[in-house]
């Protein structure tokens, strides 16, 4: 399936508001196939180029509101699972000693970045407010969407 038909197929990403951890209401995170487990990033591979950087720009405001809002319970960010669940394989993969030590310096990294950002995102004046969550919603949508808009699917 070409990308232009994914995207098509694609559904709008969503916050989903009936789940009971506000992490789990993030519109990236969620079910997908092949896993029983949610996959912190649940995002489509659409859009191409410019639209997945739009998209991945507009869902980095919408955790870092998230950081703001709720911090990291019990000290445990998200970021080093997202990142994780962006790169692959999944955890209940076989790993090589190389893949297992990249795993760990992905967690300890982003782990730790996680920590920084969140007393950035409750501490300084960086217009995170500025936009809804409505509207950062409609620029990722726009962007996982835009080889639609432009005709430029890659086969």
């Amino acid at each position: 399936m070409s990308v232009q038909a994914q995207a098509s197929a694609a559904a709008p990403l969503h916050f989903n508001n009936r789940r009971d951890l506000p992490l789990h209401r993030l519109p990236f995170i969620g079910p997908v196939r092949g896993r029983t487990q949610f996959s912190f990033w649940a995002v489509p591979r659409t859009g191409g180029y410019a639209g997945g950087n739009d998209a991945g720009r507009g869902l980095a405001r919408i955790y870092l509101k998230y950081l703001k809002q709720h911090g990291r319970p019990e000290g445990l960010g998200a970021l080093q699972w997202i990142v994780l669940d962006m790169i692959g394989p999944p955890a209940a993969s076989v790993l090589t000693p190389e893949q297992a030590a990249l795993r760990g310096q992905v967690v300890g990294f982003f782990s730790e970045l996680d920590a920084w950002l969140e007393v950035a995102a409750c501490n300084l004046e960086g217009g995170l407010d500025a936009q809804s969550d409505k509207a950062l919603l409609a620029l990722v949508n726009a962007g996982l969407h835009s080889d639609e808009r432009c005709g430029e699917g890659e086969s």
